[in-house]
């Protein structure tokens, strides 16, 4: 089983600098104690919550009773580009997916430097946040993976229990919520740049790469990298959209068919 202690360390060490931050940037995000308490104090829970049910009451787990999985199982739509599993291919998606995860090192050039400890929790979150749901959907679900399919399956990851973690791609996931954290943040930062495009292009294209390399590498199915792509772009948007209100200038009610929230000009 996978070790997730450093994880759950850095989720904490992040939580508390969240709750303890001060506002650093005027514009265009804000860091606050509460928004930044409820959003990192979920991502802890996800991932504490994976950590209790994965490692220490071992839900889901399943051993490999040696048998060849039938590709007649598998969905037409996945099927179609399903693949064995090639070492090669897999070491490139994970050096894409490391590439991507980079990317929003590209704003901190074009910001000044008080704006980098906002920079760098909201991101933190975001991470944080996509890697608990994702893990706990690979728990859930618990769905093979295509090269389990194959004769030539790799048994290290077999033996690590790893095979059943397929859906959704974690790699993808955090793929693209690199790639939209930093496309959204530096569009947001550089309204007017002529790099926006270039930025969001490559970012994206990095991104796209590791959800393909996952699927030729016989890591994921289709469905697998979809889901991936998409929970990493909603992470990717809504934490930093989260701190695009400072709390001062918004004016929140309650009423009897839910919330209304203002903001004050």
């Amino acid at each position: 089983m996978r070790k997730k202690s450093c994880r759950i360390l850095v989720s904490a060490l992040v939580f508390f600098i969240s709750v303890n931050a001060v506002k650093v940037s005027a514009q265009p995000f804000y860091l606050d104690p509460v928004t930044d308490g409820i959003i990192a104090g979920s991502a802890v829970i996800l991932n504490g919550t994976d950590l209790l049910l994965d490692n220490v009451l071992d839900v889901n787990s399943k051993d490999f009773d040696g048998n060849i999985l039938d590709k007649s199982d598998v969905n037409v739509f996945d099927r179609m580009l399903m693949n064995s599993y090639s070492k090669t291919l897999d070491d490139a998606g994970t050096v894409t997916c490391v590439l991507s995860a980079l990317t929003p090192a590209l704003i901190l050039p074009t910001v000044e430097k008080d704006s980098w400890l906002t920079i760098g929790v909201m991101y933190a979150e975001t991470l944080l946040l996509a890697n608990g749901i994702k893990e706990l959907g690979k728990l859930c679900i618990n769905r093979s993976r295509p090269y389990m399919y194959y004769d030539d399956y790799p048994e290290d990851e077999v033996d690590s229990g790893d095979w059943t973690n397929s859906f959704p791609s974690g790699h993808t996931t955090t793929a693209f919520a690199g790639a939209t954290f930093a496309s959204y943040v530096f569009c947001k930062y550089n309204p007017d740049s002529n790099w926006r495009i270039p930025v969001v292009a490559s970012s994206y294209l990095m991104a796209a790469s590791t959800g393909a390399l996952r699927i030729a590498s016989g890591n994921h199915f289709m469905t697998d990298v979809i889901a991936g792509a998409a929970l990493g772009t909603v992470t990717g948007i809504l934490v930093p959209w989260l701190h695009t209100f400072d709390r001062k200038d918004v004016s929140v009610a309650v009423l009897p068919t839910g919330f209304y929230v203002k903001k004050i000009l």
